[in-house]
């Protein structure tokens, strides 16, 4: 029997969390779900979590684990480790993208997080948790200050694709056309913020919200 790999990239927006959890709960178990929220502990995190918990409540979930790093800003790896074993379904939260690559697409979380999914645990990545995702992490220059997108492993759910989040509002495309440049890869993706792009086994299935956008390239050097 193959295993159904659900994966939810959001571009940007609380707004469609609501639409997002009408499909992300019932694939973590509906209300038998525990679902592990992992966040980057910042400066007043603790007000973000009821946006993301509430439409999970709302369908009947009662079981949540939020994952923060400790005062140090490491993880204690023995209990998120436990947790994440334990939860069936996973979402990574929005935020600032090198922190949360360094904490959740780095050894040894990367690969518990890979191996969850590859039994069928269902993730979803808001904003920078989206850009985490793929096997090519584009970070763009909002995220870093540098000058031009900086190119990190990622996560690996999905592979020969480069993600850009706040697509229209960022106007992204010029630093995801850089990214596919960069690592030859022929596949983009832009999410725009009130959009998200569902994958099943490795292949975008659908889109809820508006709008995400495909870009092909055909020659990297001509850049078309």
């Amino acid at each position: 029997m193959t295993v159904r790999e659900l994966l939810f990239l959001l571009g940007g927006s609380s707004t469609i969390f609501d639409m997002v959890a009408e499909e992300f709960v019932p694939a973590a178990g509906g209300s038998d779900s525990t679902i592990a929220l992992l966040l980057t502990g910042a400066q007043g995190w603790e007000d973000y979590v009821p946006q993301y918990v509430q439409p999970w409540i709302r369908r009947g979930v009662t079981r949540y684990h939020t994952i923060v790093p400790e005062e140090n800003g490491t993880l204690d790896l023995d209990t998120v480790s436990a947790k994440l074993y334990e939860s069936t379904g996973i979402f990574i939260g929005g935020g600032d993208t090198p922190t949360y690559h360094r904490l959740y697409a780095t050894e040894p979380i990367r690969s518990i997080i890979r191996e969850r999914y590859q039994k069928g645990v269902p993730v979803a990545g808001l904003s920078a948790g989206a850009l985490i995702v793929p096997e090519i992490c584009a970070i763009p220059p909002e995220d870093t200050g540098e000058p031009s997108v900086r190119i990190v492993t990622g996560l690996g759910l999905v592979k020969g694709l480069v993600v850009g989040v706040h697509f229209s509002e960022w106007d992204a495309l010029p630093h995801v056309l850089e990214a596919m440049i960069e690592t030859r890869t022929a596949v983009g993706l832009g999410i725009d913020e009130t959009a998200c792009a569902v994958f099943e086994n490795g292949r975008l299935k659908r889109v809820l919200g508006k709008s995400v956008y495909k870009i092909e390239m055909t020659d990297f050097e001509a850049r078309t």
